[in-house]
């Protein structure tokens, strides 16, 4: 707690009231110790014993151990404990204000993003996708940061804000300090909603984001974004960003009307809190055996093995083959979308199959 105060401080070293907070510091541990050289040359004291007294009258304790015998030394105890009242009162006070400060800042989103390795919303999608966006995210990774950046609004809503290791930012996209804010580069993904989500016009905002964004992230920094119209996938051919189709809804409904159950499996693999979800693993030991050999030995492995999985697709630049052909041969470094539970462990796995096939 005490280390979280001192970080804060540093937070809002410019504020003015940090200067008030540390202007009565300042006053009150020098009229302490002007008190302290005081006591020990007028009482004939030791250091010890004088600072020892110029706490209790401070903090009005009084435990009487070795009061002031002198006249000068009683006058001068009488003045420090009538002054100490004020600035104590004074030093609390400032203190509260302090806090209630920072609290107002981070609410109002004037704070930088104080997360790493978390994830950075741009454009708020409202109370109930993000609440959703939230739960599914932390049923994987429970204490994920997770800041919000946008530009539209006063504050997080009390539903999200009250939730653990969120931070809000109030920021433009087109302004560079922004990004600096955000802490975009030390970020492990961004995703970038449409500022209105019926708008087509909105997917040219986005697109402007995440060219800004390209500036300063890292390679390993990924980019989501929701596309509104599909008509305008085209702009985001030079990003290196992955869009999602803003009316999957509208997909599922029609894929239900030609295949009944198809929005329900579909649904379960999204699913972060049920079920097995998508893993993504690479190709390395298995390089060279084909598609049929690989499904047959994964049969046999699975039918001993105390983990499930089921493969769903083939990925090889960029593009997935949810239907290889049997004698689609595996190479190094395509990746496999695997259905399966929580810490599969796919090396132990690609052993297994390559023991089977030699």
């Amino acid at each position: 707690m005490i280390f979280n105060f001192f970080r804060q401080l540093q937070l809002h070293k410019n504020s003015d009231v940090y200067k008030r907070l540390k202007q009565i510091i300042l006053y009150t541990l020098g009229i302490n110790i002007l008190f302290a050289v005081l006591f020990k040359n007028i009482e004939h004291v030791s250091w010890n014993e004088a600072i020892w007294q110029t706490w209790q009258t401070a903090t009005t304790v009084g435990y009487g151990n070795k009061p002031a015998e002198t006249l000068a030394g009683r006058i001068i105890t009488m003045l420090l404990s009538t002054v100490s009242i004020a600035f104590v009162g004074a030093l609390f006070g400032a203190v509260f204000d302090y806090k209630e400060h920072h609290k107002t800042q981070k609410r109002l989103g004037f704070m930088n993003n104080p997360y790493k390795d978390g994830y950075v919303v741009f454009n708020f999608p409202g109370i109930n996708i993000a609440k959703h966006f939230i739960d599914e995210l932390r049923a994987v990774e429970r204490s994920v940061g997770i800041c919000f950046v946008d530009n539209h609004i006063e504050a997080l809503p009390d539903e999200i804000a009250s939730l653990p290791n969120i931070h809000f930012l109030k920021g433009s996209p087109l302004q560079q300090q922004t990004y600096t804010d955000a802490q975009v580069n030390k970020n492990k993904t961004i995703i970038v909603f449409p500022v209105h989500h019926k708008t087509s016009t909105s997917d040219g905002s986005t697109k402007t984001t995440i060219d800004l964004l390209e500036r300063f992230i890292t390679s390993s920094t990924r980019i989501l974004f929701v596309l509104v119209d599909q008509s305008n996938a085209w702009m985001f051919d030079t990003n290196n960003a992955t869009h999602v189709n803003a009316d999957l809804s509208i997909l599922a409904i029609v894929q239900e009307c030609q295949d009944p159950y198809s929005a329900k499996v579909i649904e379960d693999l999204l699913y972060n809190t049920q079920g097995a979800n998508p893993m993504t693993v690479k190709v390395n030991k298995l390089a060279g055996i084909s598609w049929k050999d690989f499904q047959i030995n994964m049969m046999h492995v699975l039918s001993d093995y105390k983990f499930d999985c089921n493969v769903l697709s083939i990925i090889r630049d960029g593009q997935s083959n949810s239907c290889p052909k049997p004698s689609e041969t595996l190479e190094k470094g395509d990746l496999l979308s695997i259905a399966t539970y929580d810490e599969f462990p796919w090396d132990d796995f690609e052993e297994k199959i390559l023991e089977l096939q030699s």
